[in-house]
């Protein structure tokens, strides 16, 4: 086994977790790494492979495939900083999937024998592949639907344990003490008194119900770093659900706090400020080596986005200069058809409510929103029920009932009525229907439209997202899966209110943000290259001038 000379402790530093090492120990690590090259559409490993070893993708792009047919297929991409094959660490007899190479690809293997030595000898270092390994455990069992196409996990964390084990015995010691109190009380001379023996047996019954209320939350709560955005995904169970979630580029810096029973049972928040502010993530489990993978991460994303923007630049440079038309390849204004509104199609009771109240819809330049029908709900529930009754009077009154009451003044009543009742329902159904939210190319609208009044129109534009979040509060916003989604916009924070699906909106809206900065991108460069190129020919008729 042979180690590359190419390889350095700089270059090792660029992966998590071996950039907890120091050069000296890195330098030895080195000497046990064997460089491997892959031709493009070759299988790194497959999933009946017996995982071995892991591997440090140095340059190239490695598309690994998960799921099965009953679970659904995912794809993650891995490039230059990745680590393929953590999973083997988890004693497993096959992999986890199917690793391809999707370009020509250069990868350090090291076995796991050597990654295990590393574990017992460093604590960082083992603490580090245990948060990969529970990375791994999530990534399986949790749905991401929000994920984009080749975006990968990185991190998904619950809150340190600790929270946990005060949860149970606060809620659950509160629900002891309770018992053993009434139940002291039923008993004196004079007998039992049943009403606080069953009382007391209700306590305990509700105390431990409420212990496994709070132990559920404390499981259903993540902290993720993906390749693109870092976010915080929340459900406390029966009032609210949400997700909060910020790109890298728009993190101003992060930061690391821990107090002294942080640090000595091992939890601290990591903090990221933007320019609206500051973002917590709170009562994180090994907070120091979770604030160095965010770093490098945010470090890497700079890093590649500068090396695509530098090749296409590149490729447009020779095209211009060399006088090939150039082929743009143009972002399509549309989102992603990697993240459809699969609430909306899945054949669900609620995607066919959805579909019929056009809850969604999409023209050629934006997709349109409504607030949920729950809401068109409310709004005509009055004049409906005032229509209602019209009707079960007339019926009374044909059907002989309320004789006493003269015929004409009765329906002329009734008409009158009919009509006022009408107007109001529809007065409020088009109120509804003209509240809408669009999302277009390059900005989020929020209309307003009164009938017979006012129009309220507020606008931002998609390149200066900073945050993007969602919540679904109450039983009913969450049975009904409908919310509010949040969107911090420099100073302005718009909010899509009351919209079906918020966490599909959420993701649609992210998917848009990013095909605008790759659109704007482009833009940039093409006209970059356009003025190297008027530059070039200024340079050439300037040379034939003096040559004459």
């Amino acid at each position: 086994m042979a180690a590359s000379p190419e390889l350095t402790p700089t270059i090792l530093h660029e992966f998590f977790p071996f950039n907890l090492l120091d050069d000296q120990v890195l330098q030895e690590v080195i000497a046990d790494l064997e460089i491997l090259y892959y031709p493009v559409n070759t299988l790194v490993y497959s999933r009946d492979d017996l995982p071995g070893e892991i591997y440090l993708v140095l340059s190239g792009t490695v598309e690994l495939t998960t799921g099965d047919r009953r679970t659904g297929m995912k794809s993650s991409t891995f490039s230059r900083g990745d680590l393929l094959g953590v999973e083997g660490l988890l004693a497993a007899d096959s992999h986890a999937g199917s690793a391809l190479c999707k370009t020509p690809v250069e990868l350090a293997r090291v076995d796991l024998e050597t990654i295990q030595a590393l574990r017992k000898e460093f604590p960082d270092l083992d603490q580090a592949f245990a948060l990969l390994l529970n990375t791994n455990r999530f990534s399986r069992r949790l749905s991401l639907p929000w994920l984009q196409k080749g975006e990968t996990v990185n991190l998904v964390s619950r809150r340190h344990p600790f929270f946990l084990l005060l949860r149970i015995l606060l809620i659950g010691g509160i629900g002891v003490l309770g018992f053993v109190v009434l139940l002291g009380l039923s008993f004196s001379p004079e007998g039992v008194n049943d009403a606080l023996l069953v009382l007391s047996l209700v306590t305990l019954v509700l105390g431990a119900l409420f212990a496994g209320w709070a132990a559920l939350e404390w499981t259903n709560d993540y902290f993720i770093i993906t390749s693109d955005r870092v976010l915080v995904q929340k459900t406390l169970i029966g009032f609210f659900n949400s997700r909060q979630e910020s790109p890298y580029n728009a993190i101003l810096s992060t930061g690391l706090e821990s107090s002294f029973w942080g640090r000595l049972i091992g939890f601290g928040t990591i903090n990221l400020k933007t320019y609206t502010g500051k973002l917590s993530f709170k009562h994180l489990p090994h907070p120091e080596i979770i604030y160095k993978l965010l770093e490098l991460q945010r470090e890497k994303t700079q890093h590649e986005t500068g090396d695509n923007d530098r090749n296409e630049m590149k490729a447009a440079l020779q095209k211009r200069l060399q006088g090939k038309p150039v082929e743009a390849k143009r972002v399509p204004d549309r989102p992603l058809v990697d993240t459809p509104m699969s609430s909306y199609t899945s054949g669900s009771l609620l995607g066919g409510a959805a579909r019929l109240f056009g809850l969604r819809s999409r023209t050629a330049d934006c997709v349109i929103y409504r607030t949920h029908w729950w809401i068109l709900f409310k709004k005509t529930f009055l004049p409906a029920l005032l229509l209602l009754l019209v009707i079960l009077f007339v019926s009374a009154r044909l059907l002989g009932f309320f004789p006493s009451l003269p015929d004409t003044q009765s329906y002329l009543v009734a008409i009158a009525v009919t009509v006022f009742g009408f107007g109001w329902w529809l007065y409020q159904y088009v109120d509804w229907y003209n509240d809408v939210y669009l999302i277009t190319a390059d900005q989020l609208v929020d209309v307003n439209r009164k009938p017979l009044g006012k129009e309220e129109r507020r606008s931002a534009p998609l390149k200066n997202i900073q945050t993007v979040e969602f919540m679904r509060k109450g039983l009913i916003g969450l049975v009904l899966n409908f919310g509010t989604v949040r969107i911090q916009i420099g100073n302005e924070e718009l909010t899509f209110d009351n919209v079906y699906d918020p966490a599909a909106i959420q993701a649609e809206i992210f998917a848009q943000f990013k095909q605008y900065n790759q659109r704007m991108r482009r833009m940039e460069q093409e006209k970059i290259a356009d003025w190297i190129k008027t530059y070039d020919e200024m340079q050439k008729d300037e040379r034939r001038k003096t040559g004459e």
